[in-house]
């Protein structure tokens, strides 16, 4: 068996129980070379980059909300206590203000330029506000702000502990009232001017119409809506302006005539009351003693009623028609009833006058006791057996014609609306008895704007 050994047992064999340490220039090399590793490597015991990177982070966050802060306006500070105030100390917070600001303006502009007192004045108008030239004592132009002021109800006040100057420094504070601001034309009203330091008045009525008083009275004649606008200036020039709504509505206008009617069912003579009112959405009648304050028994609200004999009272001299508009606006009219009522037996009449449609022809054709105005037809108590109807202008053309004792004329001629004019018509006819009738006449064409 051979003797020699590896090289591998023998070194093992040399250094067993041997205790091996590296040079100190060795360790060092290791610990450089390990250093690096560590410190990349995440141990929760040991500062190493992640622990950096972190610290890092928020230094900058922290950083950048200071930065940030400062730049709105939003640090910390130091807070005062505050306590509400009625708008009209904050009136004459402002006016003192606007003193100082004008007096120490002055004083700057005296010390700082030497020809301050041959320039105007300037003054810039804040956002939403109306820049306005005016003459100052001395003739030369000086601007100032003018910002329309909502009404409110602000009372007048006067500032006890203000100076001439700064009276005189304070913009005024522009108000005013009115006794109404909604009715009927002609619709009279008072205005009151309730404003604040203010020297000169200048009223604007919306209808063309001014005035320079501090409490005028005005008349709104025309219906509509009027925007009135008052402006005050004080002493320095200054103005301010404020505005108020006016809504005048149209005045209905009652009118009606009395017809003669037919018997009816029972025998008795009607008058039909043939309503031409304009504007108006109510109607009430009624028939009124000499005096035409007191009504009588019989009253109606419908808008063409028709009057019985038998209601009509030895008091009753009249019919009063009394009209009202949606906007609550009254008109009123009466007309005597007539002296001799004739009972007879017509068994077919015509109206005298009628207000076509505006809005467009149409076939014609009604319903029996519809009352219609917009429509010239017969009013019959029995229905001929034959009827024949035609409509001439007055130079004797033809206009229309019909053999349907249902269709009446629309008041237009070829699709076209007829002239306003009086019209001559005739009607032919016969009855179941036998008896035939031929009748003729005028009606009047009227067209109502307000139909």
């Amino acid at each position: 068996m051979s003797n020699k050994l590896h090289t591998e047992d023998l070194i093992r064999k040399r250094l067993e129980g041997a205790e091996l340490s590296p040079s100190p220039e060795s360790w060092s090399a290791i610990q450089r070379k390990l250093r690096w590793p560590q410190f990349l490597r995440f141990y929760p015991g040991r500062f190493n980059i992640y622990y950096l990177g972190v610290l890092l982070i928020a230094a900058t966050t922290l950083v950048l909300l200071v930065a940030v802060n400062r730049d709105r306006g939003e640090l910390p500070v130091q807070e005062k206590e505050t306590t509400a105030i009625s708008p009209i100390e904050a009136s004459r917070e402002e006016a003192l203000k606007a003193s100082e600001k004008k007096t120490s303006g002055e004083n700057n502009t005296k010390e700082n330029s030497p020809d301050a007192s041959h320039s105007p004045l300037t003054k810039k108008a804040a956002p939403g506000q109306e820049t306005i030239s005016r003459s100052t004592e001395t003739g030369k132009e000086e601007e100032s702000s003018r910002e329309p002021q909502e009404n409110m109800n602000m009372p007048v006040v006067i500032f006890p502990n203000t100076t001439a100057e700064q009276e005189q420094a304070a913009p005024p504070v522009t108000y005013f009232t009115s006794s109404v601001q909604s009715g009927c034309a002609p619709l009279r009203v008072q205005f009151t001017d309730q404003s604040v330091n203010a020297s000169s008045h200048h009223w604007d009525f919306g209808t063309g119409e001014e005035s320079s008083e501090p409490n005028p009275e005005y008349v709104f004649k025309e219906p509509g809506r009027y925007m009135v606008s008052l402006s005050t200036t004080n002493h320095s020039s200054l103005e301010t302006i404020s505005r108020l709504l006016i809504e005048v509505a149209d005045r209905p206008v009652a009118d009606f005539q009395i017809e003669e009617g037919l018997k009816g069912i029972d025998n008795h003579v009607v008058l039909n009351l043939v309503n031409y009112s304009s504007d108006a959405s109510l109607f009430e009648w009624c028939l009124v003693d000499e005096s035409a304050a007191n009504c009588s028994a019989w009253s109606s609200g419908e808008q063409q009623p028709n009057l019985e004999l038998k209601a009509i009272t030895p008091d009753s001299r009249s019919v009063r028609l009394k009209v009202i508009s949606e906007y609550g606006c009254i008109d009123t009219t009466t007309m005597p009833l007539p002296l001799v009522v004739q009972s007879s037996d017509t068994r077919i009449k015509f109206a005298n006058a009628f207000s076509p449609n505006p809005s467009g022809p149409g076939d014609g054709s009604f319903v029996p006791g519809s009352k219609r105005l917009d429509l010239f037809y017969p009013i019959y108590i029995e229905v001929p057996v034959e009827f024949h109807m035609r409509v001439f202008t007055r130079r004797g053309e033809q206009i229309f014609e019909t053999r349907e004792i249902y269709q009446g004329w629309d008041g237009y001629i070829f699709q076209e609306p007829a002239p306003g004019d009086v019209y001559v018509w005739m009607a032919e006819g016969k009855w179941t008895d036998g008896l035939s009738f031929s009748l003729r006449g005028d009606v009047t064409l009227v067209w109502n704007k307000n139909w």
